[in-house]
């Protein structure tokens, strides 16, 4: 069974009452069980695992050891200063093809994140606290290596786990969150709750990771971290996105500095290859 939490068109689960109840029970009955099943059905991305880009060839390719398995990090181009590029929930790095493209013209050096369970990495499941563990370990890696982390750029999923990083991991680098659902857990609760599974089974599954991770799921919620937003945080946004709310990023920085650049029809994900997006990211990162 697929399931989606960016994606309107998933799987229904028969009767949703009936299946609601029965994952609901099965939690209480079962907690290992349940368990077992929630995670093979909730932090199973179902994304696209081959892929290859169409006129980029990377220079170098590392593999960053996560506690889910290896994350693929391909190298392109030759400069001083380092982007790095993050994916969203059941996608990979090709989707940011044409911006890491436009990047190298200016001069940058691109490293594009497979998360655990997508594109090239290792590992089928994953989640949240281990795409925040990835691009942690990524940017330590490159930093061991003495590599200047210019910028991050990251997209959906990814944006969520970039503002969750460490503050002394984000100092000194220009941030673009694309696509942010600010409102991260509301959205998978809800999504859980129309497929017809129970929430008490996803609230299990999160405490089960929390209590592995160390670390309170409920920390991870975007409006735990509004003291990171300063003037090197650019949102950018689309007024149409069906899956992170345009409200909701705006109301989230109603009273903060960033910024928040606003497209037009371009959904949750097309704004990754459209071009003044991408020129206005290149902008902001250089100035």
């Amino acid at each position: 069974m697929k399931f989606n939490y960016f994606h309107n068109k998933q799987s229904r689960f028969g009767l949703h009452s009936f299946t609601r109840a029965l994952s609901g029970g099965l939690t209480s009955l079962s907690p290992k069980v349940s368990l077992s099943l929630g995670k093979k059905l909730l932090l199973n991305p179902f994304g696209k695992r081959s892929y290859a880009f169409k006129a980029l060839q990377p220079l170098e390719v590392h593999n960053i050891n996560t506690s889910l398995g290896d994350a693929h990090v391909a190298v392109f181009g030759e400069g001083r200063e380092l982007v790095i590029v993050s994916h969203g929930w059941a996608d990979n790095s090709s989707g940011f093809e044409a911006m890491i493209a436009h990047l190298l013209t200016q001069g940058f050096k691109v490293a594009a994140v497979d998360h655990v369970a997508h594109g090239k990495s290792s590992g089928k499941h994953t989640h949240l606290l281990n795409f925040i563990e990835t691009l942690s370990e990524t940017v330590q890696y490159f930093e061991k290596n003495n590599q200047q982390i210019h910028a991050i750029v990251a997209h959906s999923m990814g944006a969520v786990a970039t503002l969750n990083l460490p503050m002394d991991l984000l100092k000194h680098k220009k941030l673009v969150l694309i696509a942010t659902p600010i409102n991260f857990f509301e959205l998978m609760f809800e999504k859980v709750d129309k497929a017809g599974i129970s929430t008490k089974l996803l609230t299990h599954v999160l405490e089960s990771i929390g209590k592995q991770f160390g670390r309170d799921w409920q920390s991870l919620c975007l409006s735990q971290h509004t003291e990171k937003l300063s003037d090197n945080i650019y949102f950018v946004h689309d007024e149409h996105d069906k899956y992170a709310s345009y409200q909701s990023v705006s109301e989230y920085l109603a009273a903060q500095k960033p910024s928040l650049f606003t497209t037009q029809g371009l959904g949750h994900r097309k704004l990754l290859g459209d071009t003044k997006v991408i020129e206005h990211i290149s902008k902001v990162i250089t100035s």
